[in-house]
């Protein structure tokens, strides 16, 4: 028997098994469901985050606060030589007129302006960085510092540290939550099929007699293991994208939920791909972990 009989006769009689366990199938297949439903929380925060700070770095600005004696020629040498840097995107020059007219906008700004009846502020450049240079925001600040004409640079580093610390937290929690949650529905989807296999212990006497190989005796339970955890890798795809399109935009008015909308349906596409692998590593896993009990490996 080639290769390729051999695989259609495991998965042929691993998916009959499924159907034949009955209500142990349903409860392994329920059991991975729960977990993967649990797990795609995990992953989806960590999706969610991914977008806003991709989202953030393409927006993240630096402003240049310039000297009231810089000159001209201290201007074009700063734009030259920051249109060359390969860390920014673009270079925008601010007069401090426009600038004062943005901030009057806030009636509190207004006032104070008024009161003092000068324009407190200076002419600036807004510097907006590349996504993968965000990271050398704080090299490029202590460069421009000590550049002729300029005054001072902002760009919230203190906040981004905290929103960059946060986000590893949340990750890194995420991610060890996720290995708790894998390994305890590893251990009772192995108890599960182990007592399937102990419903099946008289076929599988009746086949070493008969002198089935190996592979004929545990091939089936491990397809049996695999199939199991993607059908319930299915069912969770399934309901995810039945609230992504309809529960998500029903809920859009009451806020938050709107994220939902917002990242794009390839994020959703790559996060179904990984709850199916995951699914069925844990069915195929679980079965493998029942193989290995010590009475199943003498009947094997």
């Amino acid at each position: 028997m080639n290769l390729i009989s051999r695989l259609g006769y495991v998965f042929k009689e691993g998916f009959l098994q499924v159907v034949r366990a009955g209500g142990l199938s349903v409860a392994v297949i329920i059991i991975v469901a729960a977990t993967l439903l649990q797990l795609s929380l995990f992953l989806g925060v960590s999706r969610v985050l991914d977008h806003v700070f991709s989202s953030t770095t393409q927006k993240f600005q630096m402003t240049v606060f310039l000297t009231a004696t810089a000159g001209k020629s201290d201007v074009q040498d700063l734009q030259t030589a920051l249109g060359k840097d390969a860390r920014v995107e673009s270079v925008q020059w601010v007069s401090k007129e426009t600038a004062l007219q943005e901030f009057r906008k806030e009636p509190a700004v207004d006032q104070m302006v008024k009161a003092r009846g000068e324009n407190p502020l200076t002419d600036s450049l807004t510097i907006a960085l590349k996504a993968d240079a965000v990271h050398q925001a704080d090299a490029l600040a202590d460069e421009l510092r000590k550049k002729t004409g300029v005054e001072d640079v902002s760009y919230g580093k203190g906040q981004w540290d905290k929103v960059s610390n946060l986000a590893r937290v949340i990750r890194w929690s995420g991610f060890i939550m996720a290995c708790v949650v894998f390994l305890t529905a590893l251990f009772i989807v192995s108890n599960t099929l182990t007592l399937a296999l102990w419903g099946r212990r008289e076929d599988m006497v009746s086949m070493v007699r008969l002198g089935a190989p190996g592979w004929m005796r545990w091939g089936p339970y491990l397809s049996e293991g695999l199939f199991q955890g993607l059908i319930g890798a299915m069912l969770v795809t399934i309901l995810l994208e039945a609230v992504r399109r309809f529960v998500g935009q029903a809920l859009e008015k009451y806020g938050g939920f709107d994220i939902l909308s917002a990242l794009p349906f390839s994020e959703w596409l790559d996060l179904y791909l990984h709850l199916v692998v995951i699914g069925g590593v844990l069915g195929l896993l679980g079965a493998f972990w029942a193989l290995q009990k010590k009475w199943v490996k003498e009947l094997l």
